[in-house]
């Protein structure tokens, strides 16, 4: 498992969204010293997890996300390459987040075919209440070791890194970028530094995301298998079910609060929503409804904010805007771009400014 070999192909599928990053090039500066440095601490099982980055985002809202050094996110696609594949074969078609060839335009393209098949139907939408937050690192080590052992991995080598993942606090050992002081206005069950030990994950890491595939998928295979459920959809903790019935969605989600809490210690958010398909289902930046998809007002509004930003910016500096700042502007309107792609928007792309439009960047000097 820990071969030289699969330790730089972790690498390269790593330094794909990180090339540039800072800590991505110290890493390469030294590059095979740094990678058999990796091999020999797994090998050995001298592993120790470094510092990581604590920062705080603001959109959609306040959240706390703490961002691991390249070296571990390294280590962390070799873990996850271990176990994708005997997982990937475990998982239910429609399961949309931190897998291949899937995302959220799939998921939203699926709701709205479900939607079509049960015609003048309801949908229910649940959330789960401060999911990462509330994650207990038992139950989902013991859910790797049911499916890890009597498999043809290395077992040993597979279960010593889960552990050593699962089990680390960042909290211990962290830079944290930005006003510390605003942690404060987290709420006590939305931050790693007041949750008990036993529970959460970080939110930031490869494994994190992957790992929440792993701890819901006994609860969607539930879904699916004992309540058959034929037309469910979920991404990360937020889920639909699609049904012509309102009063079986109703029993539905009575069975489901009880699993979840039974089985995997977590309580879904009190604004559960059961509507018509014709009021729209709010999911994943869209508004879907079965014969059209707009785009989500606050995903407007947001780009709108940034692009004044910028706009302001580029005049207040007389077009002498840094060409870091014009590649950035450029990567969130183009990221907009292809969100209304995947919606009934050219009128919208209209009235924002971004069909056909001069760009003054496009004239900035660098």
């Amino acid at each position: 498992m820990f071969t030289f070999q699969n330790i730089y192909k972790a690498y390269l599928a790593c330094r794909r969204n990180k090339r540039n990053t800072i800590n991505a090039l110290k890493f390469e500066q030294n590059l095979i010293e740094n990678l058999w440095k990796i091999h020999d601490e797994l090998n050995s099982k001298r592993y120790n997890i470094g510092k990581s980055l604590c920062f705080l985002t603001t959109s959609p809202k306040l959240r706390e996300v703490f961002a691991s050094d390249f070296k571990d996110r390294v280590v962390h696609h070799i873990l996850v390459g271990q176990l994708e594949p005997l997982f990937e074969r475990k998982f239910i078609h429609d399961v949309y987040n931190n897998r291949k060839a899937k995302g959220t335009h799939q998921a939203v393209s699926q709701a709205q075919r479900y939607m079509r098949q049960t015609a003048d139907g309801y949908y229910l939408q649940l959330d789960i209440k401060g999911f990462f937050y509330n994650l207990e690192k038992m139950i989902l080590l013991d859910k790797i070791k049911q499916e890890v052992i009597g498999s043809n991995l290395d077992v040993s080598s597979v279960l010593y890194l889960s552990n050593k993942i699962i089990f680390h606090d960042p909290t211990k050992s962290y830079y944290f970028k930005g006003d510390k002081s605003k942690l404060a206005l987290l709420p006590p069950h939305k931050t790693l530094f007041k949750i008990p030990k036993n529970r959460g994950l970080p939110i930031g890491n490869l494994t994190s995301q992957f790992f929440a595939n792993v701890y819901m998928n006994d609860f969607d295979n539930f879904v699916k298998r004992t309540l058959k459920v034929k037309r469910y959809i979920r991404y990360v903790d937020d889920f639909v079910l699609f049904d012509e019935s309102k009063e079986r969605l109703t029993y539905l989600k009575s069975e489901i609060e009880e699993y979840l809490q039974k089985e995997l210690k977590l309580t879904l958010r009190e604004d559960t929503k059961l509507k018509k398909h014709s009021e729209g289902l709010d999911f994943l930046g869209y508004i879907i409804r079965p014969t059209y998809t707009l785009v989500r007002q606050r995903v407007v509004n947001n780009f709108k904010k940034k692009k004044a930003k910028y706009l302001n910016a580029y005049e207040n500096q007389k077009g002498n805007m840094r060409l870091l700042e014009i590649k950035q502007f450029l990567s969130v309107k183009a990221s907009f771009v292809g969100h209304c792609k995947h919606a009934n928007s050219y009128n919208l792309n209209q009235k924002v400014g971004v069909l056909n439009e001069t760009n003054p960047f496009d004239y900035a000097r660098a």
